[in-house]
């Protein structure tokens, strides 16, 4: 269910796309959402990982390939990620979107965004073989 409300959320993507007059969230906004959560990351293709988001503002990413422990921080108008083993960050640019959060990679509102939707899983890398 979640992945078809994915593609029509993302179908629809000309209706809920952002004005230059919706901020990103701060960090501060972007802690409150999701410090505590899990969310499902989706993009054009469907559902591609999830992340938790624990206390001290440290998340745990996990897809089909790879698990990477590390901290996210506000950088600018970005949410900046900084996993362990990967020496380049991924920052992104939120939106909340009422239950569900919209983000762009670097803050590049002319390419496609992710969607993020709270999810019942916990992420951990324990016991993580990849694919």
């Amino acid at each position: 269910m979640r992945g078809c409300l994915a593609s029509l959320c993302l179908a629809a993507l000309p209706c809920v796309a952002v004005a230059e007059t919706d901020p990103p969230l701060t960090a501060e906004a972007f802690e409150a959402i999701v410090e505590g959560k899990t969310m499902d990351t989706h993009d054009s293709g469907g559902i591609y990982g999830v992340e938790t988001f624990l206390p001290g503002r440290r998340a745990i990413w996990r897809d089909a390939s790879q698990c990477l422990e590390g901290r996210w921080r506000p950088e600018g108008e970005m949410i900046c990620f900084d996993y362990i083993g990967d020496p380049l960050p991924h920052c992104w640019t939120y939106h909340d979107r009422g239950g569900w959060l919209m983000g762009w990679l670097n803050g590049d509102r002319d390419s496609d965004p992710i969607l993020l939707y709270p999810s019942q899983d916990f992420v951990t890398c324990e016991g993580f073989l990849g694919a």
